[in-house]
């Protein structure tokens, strides 16, 4: 595909919008947390048909990555009441290789029967795009608003739901 400029045709082709992708990455909030020095993981112990009954089944790693999507989010909770979040934009961009937004963010969260707020302490966003790279930046700050959910566990799924109706699903990340 080429980009049409009036009068001429460039060979460069044109990349989708990054603001939306940047913006699911940035305004997910989905959290792997700090594991206090354990290097054990944990899997989530809700069984695989029944609901979430409390805060303690949030503990463990959980990572949402859809086949053929091109970004990938992930949290992990502690027993502590900490979380750290992963989220990974990435696609490829022909010979000039891949471009990666990746977003870091960690704090301390409650939970209850239904209810999630993560109150992130640090975040900070990583660009590296090979067409732009004078532009790139490493560990910049990013937003550290609190955020709300709905949450439940079935099926051994963990859906988070954002107040404007958004949903994002994870699956437990086996240890």
């Amino acid at each position: 595909m080429t980009t049409e400029v009036p009068g001429r045709t460039t060979g460069r082709r044109r990349r989708p919008p990054l603001l939306p992708l940047a913006a699911l990455v940035l305004l997910s909030a989905v959290a792997a947390c700090s594991d206090s020095g354990k290097q054990a993981d944990t899997v989530p112990s809700a069984s695989p048909t029944r609901a979430a009954i409390g805060p303690r089944d949030l503990v463990g790693a959980w990572e949402s990555a859809q086949p053929g999507s091109n970004t990938t989010l992930a949290y992990r909770f502690t027993e502590e009441g900490k979380y750290k979040y992963v989220g990974l934009l990435s696609y490829p961009m022909g010979a000039e290789g891949t471009y990666e937004l990746t977003h870091i963010a960690e704090g301390t969260y409650e939970a209850s029967a239904d209810a999630l707020t993560l109150r992130p302490r640090s975040a900070t966003v990583t660009r590296k795009n090979p067409e732009n790279p004078e532009q790139d930046y490493t560990n910049s700050p990013a937003p550290v608003d609190t955020q709300h959910y709905q949450w439940t566990i079935a099926d051994r799924k963990l859906s988070l739901i954002r107040q404007d109706g958004t949903k994002f699903v994870f699956t437990p990340v086996s240890p």
